[in-house]
């Protein structure tokens, strides 16, 4: 069983019925106050009112009153979408990211059923996340990867039959993609510039970090979705925002080895 506290109940009620605190003390015959209280563990609602909360919100007076058995896949969406309304701003992402290593780590392991080499006291809420080696499940199911930063899903049941034209695209990217002072300049334009939203680089500056003649820059630069500015006189680059996202994904299709794997199921 899972006990939560009357005060955490009424929050996660209330916001599962998408009511605000006004609406409650409407519904209930009180005040604003009274509520906030509530919610905040400064008081209990009266004994009289529990029959009158308990059917408002639709549940019995033991569920309201925290002993429940552990909800279903819908209460722990809501609970996962109430955490993240009430974080800090700035913080959604890495949260986001390090529940996501966890659900990867689930689907590896078909739920925990599956032995593999993890280490079994791993806390995503704290662990570092950032560097991984690979490991991977291929099923009917669906397919998940991890490597490096980058973590995948693939819903095997959804998968869709692509257009020619999707095709055709995909082809011209990857054709772009194989030669490497235009993988030199991805990466060096991605690592500089994807932390800091004004930063814009010179050819020069992506010629010295990317060690390559500022020629080959210029002509790896005509081959990539960029955003530019002008700046006292010189064109600065980094990568248009809608591309970003393809060179974490790059590493994922790189030939692996045994040494590298962390657990996988094919």
């Amino acid at each position: 069983m899972e006990t939560m506290k009357i005060n955490e109940q009424i929050i996660f009620l209330r916001k599962q019925k998408g009511m605000t605190q006004e609406d409650v003390a409407c519904a209930l015959g009180v005040t604003n106050q009274a509520v906030s209280k509530w919610e905040s563990a400064q008081c209990c609602p009266d004994i009289q009112l529990l029959p009158a909360i308990a059917e408002l919100f639709e549940v019995t007076i033991d569920e309201l009153m925290g002993h429940k058995t552990a909800g279903g896949l819908g209460e722990i969406c809501l609970k996962i979408r109430n955490y993240f309304t009430e974080l800090p701003e700035k913080e959604s992402f890495e949260k986001a990211y390090r529940i996501a290593a966890l659900l990867h780590e689930v689907a590896v392991t078909d739920g925990y059923k599956k032995f593999l080499p993890w280490k079994k006291d791993r806390d995503y809420s704290a662990d570092e996340v950032g560097r991984w080696g690979l490991s991977l499940s291929v099923e009917e199911e669906g397919c998940t990867g991890r490597k490096n930063n980058c973590i995948t899903f693939s819903l095997g049941k959804a998968e869709t039959a692509s257009m020619i034209s999707d095709l055709r695209a995909l082809s011209l990217s990857l054709e772009k993609l194989s030669q490497i002072h235009v993988l030199k300049v991805i990466y060096v334009l991605y690592g500089l510039t994807s932390g800091d939203s004004s930063f814009y680089m010179s050819c020069e500056e992506i010629a010295q970090e990317a060690q390559l003649s500022v020629s080959q820059v210029e002509e790896a630069l005509k081959q990539l979705p960029l955003s530019l500015k002008e700046e006292s006189g010189s064109r600065l680059y980094r990568l248009e925002k809608s591309f970003s996202y393809i060179p974490p994904l790059l590493p994922m299709l790189c030939p692996f080895s045994p040494m590298e794997i962390k657990g996988v199921s094919l």
